[in-house]
C-alpha cells in the first residue's frame, strides 16, 4: 500500500432523488479537476513522477479501507472548504482522525466557496496558505488574493477573464503541500492508529456556538453627562435604549438575541467588567463587540478610558456607536462626532470604511442590525485566527528535512 503525500477531503454534492451516481460525479467534476491540477503542480515542484505516491482524492471509496489507510498515512490533509463540508459526517471524522494522530499531519485548507465564521465549528484559517520561512511564497496577484477570499477557488474557476488567478492560487497551495511533505516524518511500518472511520468521532458534531462578549459603555440614570436628558437611559448601562422603534427592549438585549440567531453564545457586560480584557489584564476567551454611547465621552475620565482602549491592537473587538434619535442628540451631532474622533484616532485611521462608519455613528436600528452582523463575524474571524491549529506541525531543523527527487533547495 503506497503512502500518499496529501489527502484531499471534500463533501460531495448530495444526489437528487432522480439523479444517478454518474450525475452526481458530474456535479463534483470541478473538485476532481482541482485535485488533478493540484496533483500536477505538486509533481512539478517536487520532481516526483510516480502518481500513486502523490495524492488521494476521497471520492469513490468514502470510508472504505483504501481511503482510511490513505488518511492514516498521509502527510498533508487538504480539506476543500464549503458550508456543506462542516455538516458532512465523514469530513468531520476525517478531520478528527488527522488532527488526533500521534504523528501529526499538516492542515492545508483550500477555500472552495466562502463560509461565514459562525458556520465553522472548528478554528480554521481560510486565507490562501503561505509557506513558512525561509521559503519565499510563489507570486500571487493582489487581485487573485482578494478574489480567493471573496469567492474561493470555485469563484476563481468561473473568472474567464483572469484564469491565471486560479492557477496562481493552486500553485501556492501546492507549494505549501510540498514544503510540509519535506518536513514530515514517515509513518512507522507497524503504526496503526485507526482502521475504520465509523469508530472516529465527528469533529464538527460538538456545539458550534461561538462565544461572543458584548460590552456596553453608556451612562445610567444616576451618572448622566452634564445637561443630558434621561429619556434614553435606565438603572444600568445595559438598559440604554437609543432608538425609539417601538420594541421597548434595551439595545444590549436585542443585540444578544441577534447574536444568538447568528450562531453565537453572547454574554452582556458593562465596560467596567470588560475593561480588564481590553487592557490585557485578563486573557480573552472570545471575540467582542463594544457598543458605545458617544454622550459618555463628555466625561473626561471616560474619554481617557476609551483612548486607552484605542491605543491597543485588538482586531477581535468591533466597535459600534448607536446615535440616539432624540432631538438633543441631533443638535449635539457635531460635538459628539468630535469626541468620537478624539477617543478613537488609531482605529479610525486604520480601519475599513464599514468599520469607520460604525464607529462614527449608526442612526437607526435597521442599519445597526446589519452592521452588527458583519462586524461580529469579522471580530470572530480575527479571534479564531489567533488560535493555533492543533494539527500544525512545528518546523524541524534543516537536517531533519527529507529531500526528494528533483529537490535542490527548499524553494520550488
Amino acid at each position: 500500500m503506497h503512502t500518499p503525500w496529501f489527502f484531499v477531503s471534500y463533501a460531495p454534492t448530495p444526489a437528487a432523488a432522480d439523479e444517478t451516481d454518474e450525475g452526481r460525479q458530474e456535479t463534483d467534476k470541478s473538485v476532481r479537476e482541482f485535485y488533478e491540477d493540484l496533483l500536477g503542480e505538486v509533481r512539478a515542484m517536487s520532481g516526483t513522477l510516480a502518481p500513486r505516491s502523490v495524492g488521494h482524492l476521497d471520492a469513490t471509496d468514502r470510508g472504505g479501507a483504501r481511503s482510511v489507510r490513505a488518511l492514516h498515512d498521509c502527510h498533508v490533509f487538504v480539506p476543500v472548504i464549503t458550508r456543506r463540508y462542516f455538516t458532512d459526517v465523514y469530513c468531520g471524522r476525517q478531520w478528527h482522525a488527522l488532527t488526533h494522530r500521534a504523528r501529526r499531519g499538516t492542515l492545508v485548507p483550500a477555500l472552495w466557496t466562502p463560509v461565514p465564521t459562525t458556520a465553522r465549528p472548528v478554528p480554521v484559517n481560510l486565507a490562501l496558505p503561505v509557506p513558512t520561512p525561509p521559503t519565499e511564497p510563489v507570486p500571487v496577484d493582489d487581485d487573485a488574493l482578494k478574489d480567493y477570499a471573496r469567492g474561493g477557488l470555485y469563484g476563481l474557476r468561473a473568472d474567464t477573464e483572469h484564469p491565471e488567478h486560479y492557477d496562481q492560487c493552486v500553485r501556492r497551495i501546492a507549494q505549501r503541500v510540498v514544503q510540509a511533505v519535506r518536513r514530515a516524518p514517515e509513518p512507522g511500518p507497524e503504526s496503526v492508529e485507526f482502521t475504520d472511520l465509523d469508530d472516529i468521532p465527528d469533529a464538527f458534531a460538538a456545539s458550534s456556538w461561538h462565544p461572543l462578549g458584548i460590552a456596553v459603555l453608556a451612562p445610567d440614570l444616576h451618572h448622566l453627562p452634564p445637561g443630558r436628558r434621561d429619556t434614553k437611559y435606565g438603572r444600568g448601562p445595559r438598559d440604554w435604549q437609543p432608538y425609539s422603534d417601538g420594541y421597548g427592549t434595551p439595545l444590549a438585549e436585542r443585540t444578544a438575541e441577534l447574536a444568538r440567531n447568528l450562531g453565537f453564545a453572547p454574554e452582556i457586560h458593562t465596560y467596567d467588567q470588560a475593561e480588564p480584557v481590553f487592557l490585557g489584564h485578563r486573557e480573552t476567551r472570545s471575540p467582542w463587540v463594544l457598543i458605545l454611547d458617544p454622550w459618555i465621552l463628555r466625561d473626561p475620565a471616560a474619554l481617557e478610558r476609551v483612548r486607552a482602549f484605542d491605543s491597543r491592537d485588538l482586531p477581535w473587538v468591533s466597535v459600534l456607536t448607536p446615535i440616539a434619535d432624540d432631538p438633543q442628540t441631533r443638535q449635539a451631532g457635531g460635538d459628539l462626532d468630535r469626541l468620537l474622533r478624539a477617543a478613537l484616532p488609531r482605529r479610525l485611521s486604520s480601519s475599513r470604511p464599514i468599520q469607520r462608519g460604525a464607529m462614527l455613528g449608526i442612526d437607526n436600528s435597521e442599519t445597526f442590525n446589519a452592521r452588527f452582523m458583519e462586524l461580529a463575524d469579522s471580530a470572530a474571524q480575527q479571534y479564531l485566527n489567533r488560535v493555533p491549529l492543533r494539527s500544525t506541525t512545528t518546523r524541524p531543523s534543516a537536517s531533519a528535512e527529507r529531500p526528494h527527487a528533483g529537490d535542490q533547495e527548499d524553494r520550488p
